[in-house]
């Protein structure tokens, strides 16, 4: 039913996917549509979309899809609307991210005086000792991650829940006329056993 008429090429699928030929505005609403239209309650779909957004503080990049998903099945949210969640971190955003996670660990955890100072990162120290080499930066990042996701998670499951619950408390008074409309245009000996 959606298959195209002209098959696209690899290099045209990456380049739509990278950046689509109708622009991010409108990628942007039609993934907003979906998710408002996912099967559950308000509460469900914003949750998951709240979790998204609360695991995209985290400094484990790559596996943001997985801990959105779990976090959320375990809560009960929507697994679907926790990946759309997860787009809160994106290379726009990370930045800001890394460096507020970054500096309210070292905030937290006491050592604010070295949040400026980043630790030796070279890639022989990677190779030599990755777990030591990576902790003095995935450790304050983990900590300040947490009350930065919450904040940036209830930011994102508070005005969704009020859209979703709009969009479907609309969608049920337009089915609930357009059924009206079906019973009224019914003839009455319809249904009668004649």
């Amino acid at each position: 039913m959606f298959k195209r008429r002209k098959k696209q090429s690899t290099l045209t699928k990456w380049q739509q996917f990278i950046w689509p030929r109708e622009g991010w505005w409108r990628a942007l609403k039609y993934t907003w549509q979906r998710t408002i239209r996912l099967d559950g309650s308000a509460h469900s779909i914003a949750l998951g979309l709240g979790v998204g957004a609360f695991v995209s503080a985290s400094p484990f990049i790559g596996t943001h899809l997985l801990w959105a998903a779990i976090i959320a099945w375990l809560l009960g949210g929507n697994i679907i609307a926790s990946a759309v969640g997860t787009w809160v971190g994106n290379p726009l955003s990370f930045p800001f991210i890394w460096v507020g996670t970054f500096n309210l660990g070292h905030l937290l955890l006491g050592t604010s005086d070295q949040a400026g100072d980043l630790p030796d990162l070279s890639l022989g120290l990677f190779l030599e000792a990755p777990f030591s080499a990576l902790l003095p930066v995935v450790l304050p990042m983990a900590v300040g991650g947490v009350p930065i996701g919450l904040l940036m998670g209830v930011l994102t499951y508070y005005p969704g829940h009020w859209a979703i619950r709009i969009y479907q408390l609309k969608r049920r008074e337009r089915l609930a006329r357009a059924q009206a409309a079906v019973e009224k245009s019914r003839p009455e000996s319809e249904g009668l056993g004649k």
